[in-house]
């Protein structure tokens, strides 16, 4: 089984929650022998109303096992309503976890975010350590998801999502010398991108692949671009590649934004840095609109909803675009030679240029059709079709396929489709 002593196996490859609801994946790290995945998780219901960490662990990245929740809401006016989004840092043999802790008024409004921290000697038993540093002014409560790393320099930089009072997107950054003092340094972008700010930037990665540095985020509020085929979902992910300047704390883009999947649901991904310096990145299966996440058949049936992703190991080609594949661990697949049945789970490889159709139980299907890949659903909450298409070297796919969750790759790794569906 993929998560050991689970009484029911909702999924083979993804991770998923025993009951309550599943969002953003957390504080990725490689720590004292033991993988961490940690997650935004809602053990009351199936809603966002109320999230504290959950936990996974694996010593080999296939089997994962269930431990006691890292971090709850337990200091007023600090994280009373949530522990949201944040990171890992390892440093003198602890485990360092940052997060953004979130309170509510009696309306049940979100009212205050606070950066805080809390240090492990085991990886399993957290102390809380409090505020980090005081709201930067200028900024709506919307200040969220912080990213740690140590620099080149020796110094620490946190950066974070963050909405101006003026209702735009920004990451902004900040410095320490020692992980107690922190100076805010303004914004890690500037001027740049600034057609990709939205109202809103979420879960900040700043990474290297590669040895080149890639900085990921997801925005909200960015319009659809239906001719492109981009930014259709209610929200998307992205990433641009460029260069750190550790002097002046600002990030310099050298490329475009490109999205990380073209599915319907991937958001928020996160990375981790695994023993033998591979780059790893797990995301949330899940970004939708209220009225159809509330309508997920699985709430209905099991009290349960949405998944992580697959573990994707992360590089980049001679053109500075990302590449994608699911890790070596959990690989396994088998050719595809009938077209006719509905998929199965399973694993499976394409290898044609001809043109074909594959069904997803009774309300979704791939459709190759020249250089074009189409998923077509049925949309659960309104009984729309729903479309995504990827546009590439289409003719040698490779299918992860789940029991309600596919993820699809061009061989190059650098197209990928995730989504959910039903029925």
């Amino acid at each position: 089984m993929l998560v050991k002593n689970d009484a029911t196996a909702y999924e083979a490859n993804h991770l998923y929650p025993e009951f309550g609801l599943l969002n953003d994946p957390n504080g990725l790290v490689y720590f004292k022998g033991k993988y961490h995945v940690f997650y935004q998780w809602n053990p009351k219901g199936c809603n966002h109303k109320y999230k504290e960490w959950g936990h996974f662990i694996s010593d080999d990245l296939q089997t994962w096992q269930r431990v006691e929740p890292a971090l709850k809401p337990s200091m007023p006016d600090l994280d009373s309503a949530g522990i949201y989004s944040g990171t890992a840092l390892v440093k003198d043999d602890r485990l360092y976890l940052f997060y953004t802790g979130n309170v509510r008024n009696a309306q049940g409004q979100s009212v205050k975010s606070t950066q805080m921290w809390a240090v492990s000697d085991d990886g399993i038993h957290f102390e809380k350590l409090g505020q980090l540093f005081p709201h930067p002014e200028g900024f709506t409560k919307d200040v969220r998801d912080p990213m740690v790393w140590q620099g080149k320099n020796g110094h620490y930089f946190l950066i974070l999502g963050a909405q101006h009072d003026n209702q735009i997107g920004d990451i902004i950054i900040y410095e320490s010398a020692d992980l107690t003092e922190w100076t805010f340094k303004g914004s890690l972008l500037g001027e740049q991108l600034s057609d990709i700010r939205g109202y809103m930037l979420e879960c900040p990665d700043l990474i290297e692949v590669d040895g080149k540095q890639v900085l990921m985020f997801s925005p909200q509020g960015l319009p659809a671009d239906l001719m492109q085929h981009r930014f259709q979902n209610i929200h998307n992910t992205g990433y641009v590649v460029g260069h750190f300047d550790e002097e002046k704390a600002r990030f310099e883009v050298q490329g475009d934004f490109n999205e990380v999947d073209e599915g319907f649901e991937f958001y928020a991904p996160q990375t981790m840095l695994a023993p033998n310096h591979r780059k790893i990145m797990w995301g949330w299966v899940g970004m939708m609109p209220p009225k159809r996440e509330a309508e997920v058949p699985t709430i209905a049936k099991q009290n349960w909803v949405h998944t992580l992703s697959l573990p994707r190991e992360l590089h980049l080609n001679a053109e500075q675009k990302l590449v994608q594949q699911p890790i070596v661990e959990i690989l396994d697949p088998k050719p595809l030679t009938n077209f006719e049945d509905s998929l199965k789970p399973g694993q499976y490889t394409i290898d044609t240029a001809a043109d074909w159709t594959l069904k997803l139980g009774h309300n979704a299907e791939l459709k190759k059709r020249g250089a074009i890949l189409h998923f077509e659903r049925r949309q659960w909450d309104s009984g729309e079709i729903g479309h995504r298409q990827m546009q590439g070297k289409v003719d040698q796919l490779l299918l992860m396929v789940d029991h309600d969750v596919i993820e699809i790759y061009t061989q190059d790794g650098l197209n990928v489709m995730t989504g959910r569906w039903f029925g």
